[in-house]
């Protein structure tokens, strides 16, 4: 249910608009928009902190220990502040083009701590791939309100953008 106002300035209760049957292709673009952008920004970083660290274009040696060592841990680390910065601010791009959002079960905005722990649980099921599988299972499974674990888990919902 949410709360819209009527004429007389009283708050009635609206339920929640049932899932529409394109949401599973909207999370799956959504999700392939967010993932190419994350791997764009890392690459860039990466790029950014590979010419740091070189003496010059004359260089053309690879050390396989400072990659995995200290350039990749270093990267991963300032593409994900960068990424959770841009998500705080703004919510994933993702979402925001395909008109999707986060929404409670029962209506109205999920609020900061249902999405950060529907952040923090998608983040560690999405780490191996058995782990984002089961995920997609659950969502195509669910034909009423096409769920994922990390929205069990939160109480939430994907559901289109309401544009205020």
């Amino acid at each position: 249910m949410t709360s819209d106002l009527t004429e007389t300035g009283s708050v009635s209760e609206v339920p929640a608009q049932p899932m529409d049957k394109i949401v599973p292709l909207r999370r799956l673009v959504s999700w392939l928009i967010d993932r190419l952008l994350f791997l764009v920004a890392g690459a860039i970083v990466l790029y950014v902190i590979g010419k740091l660290g070189s003496p010059g274009p004359e260089f053309v040696s690879f050390d396989v220990y400072h990659f995995f060592a200290i350039q990749m841990p270093l990267t991963l680390l300032i593409t994900y502040l960068m990424w959770f910065g841009v998500m705080a601010k703004f919510g994933p791009p993702g979402r925001r083009l395909t008109g999707t959002d986060v929404r409670r079960r029962r209506g109205g905005d999920a609020g900061w701590r249902r999405k950060v722990t529907r952040a923090a649980a998608k983040f560690l099921l999405h780490h191996t791939l058995i782990g984002f599988v089961i995920d997609a299972l659950f969502i195509l499974r669910d034909r009423a309100e096409r769920r994922s674990i990390p929205d069990r888990i939160a109480g939430t919902v994907i559901a289109r953008r309401r544009w205020s």
